[in-house]
């Protein structure tokens, strides 16, 4: 027969027990916790350096990121649940997917390059071209070539235009379709047909990209106008924000993250191609100090460096407004740029 005292520890003996037990479970869970938030830091600082080296390299790599790790991305900050990770100074468009490939693409005018990294989940990019000419094809050419070309990663970023009967006619990556399937199309030595009906492949995961003169009732339409400068056409809901794109980049950009992405790159390349103009104007100065260059290419050089300042001031500008016309001035002066640029180096001056 059990007395009152042996009944007490019994009891305190299981009061203790169950006290101990919730101590252990949730030392446990916090534990667990500590050691999933480490895992998602150290994922992130992982993801960071194999940015940058891929931006400092140029060597492709594919990156295993879950888009359930990412909470968003608002260049240049990354947030997941645990902490928030700056990808200052690489410029990078990351769109989560279980794998992504983390490629650098460029934006090569001459005298200088403008690097960025694009980290993407596998992607079919299809162009549908309503005005099949020559600045459509090069449009084409221009957006293919600021996305990545994916011949050594896993993931794949392919691309396709026009139909074959019922079917895109698509698959082929960046480098192929730009340097292969373009100038065939263009030549006629593959015939190029619009397809009509593009429900299947809205339902079905493709990106479209439709190229007009017109408008068009579409979610992502692209118009060409004159000096590589134009509109491209968003729609939300039932109504249409429109930018102005000065090269394939910008066009990406609001392919990619929209207005978001579209700000955060045109400033990166803005700032940077500033830096970069100022830098150049001064090694040109200190070139033409050479009695024997400024007799050759003097004429040359000191109108090369008048454009850059041309380039710095409108850059200047479309950093704080993307009006049309600076964009077309802008525009005007980095092409000039780039035929001086080559220019001064046929004659062994650069």
């Amino acid at each position: 027969m059990l007395n009152v005292f042996d009944v007490f520890k019994i009891i305190l003996g299981i009061i203790i027990s169950i006290f101990i037990i919730f101590v252990v479970m949730r030392f446990v869970g916090s534990y667990m916790e500590i050691g999933e938030s480490g895992r998602q830091v150290s994922l992130m600082v992982n993801f960071k350096k194999t940015v940058e080296n891929v931006y400092t390299t140029g060597i492709s790599t594919d990156f295993e990121l879950k888009e359930s790790e990412i909470l968003g991305y608002r260049p240049p900050m990354i947030e997941t649940e645990v902490t928030f990770i700056d990808t200052s100074p690489t410029p990078v468009l990351l769109l989560p997917g279980k794998k992504l490939t983390v490629s650098r693409v460029d934006y090569d005018i001459g005298w200088w390059k403008f690097y960025m990294i694009e980290a993407l989940p596998e992607s079919k990019i299809i162009f549908v071209p309503l005005n099949a000419n020559g600045d459509t094809w090069s449009l084409v050419g221009n957006i293919t070539k600021a996305m990545p070309s994916t011949e050594n990663t896993e993931t794949k970023i392919r691309f396709g235009v026009g139909c074959n009967g019922t079917e895109f006619r698509f698959g082929w990556e960046a480098y192929r379709f730009v340097e292969k399937i373009l100038p065939m199309i263009i030549s006629g030595q593959m015939e190029f047909r619009a397809c009509e009906d593009l429900a299947y492949f809205r339902k079905n995961g493709y990106t479209l990209v439709t190229i007009s003169e017109k408008d068009e009732d579409v979610e992502f339409l692209v118009k060409p106008s004159e000096g590589g400068v134009g509109h491209v056409y968003i729609k939300n809901g039932d109504e249409y924000q429109a930018y102005v794109y000065k090269n394939g980049m910008d066009i990406v950009s609001l392919l990619l993250g929209g207005q978001f992405f579209y700000d955060y790159t045109n400033d990166k390349f803005l700032r940077e191609l500033d830096v970069a103009a100022s830098i150049t104007s001064k090694e040109y100065n200190l070139l033409l100090n050479d009695p024997e260059i400024n007799r050759r290419c003097g004429n040359q050089m000191n109108e090369f460096v008048a454009l850059l300042g041309s380039i710095r001031e409108t850059a200047a500008k479309l950093r704080s407004s993307d009006d049309e016309n600076t964009a077309l001035e802008f525009t005007g002066y980095m092409r000039d740029s780039a035929v001086k640029f080559r220019e001064i180096e046929s004659m062994g001056c650069a």
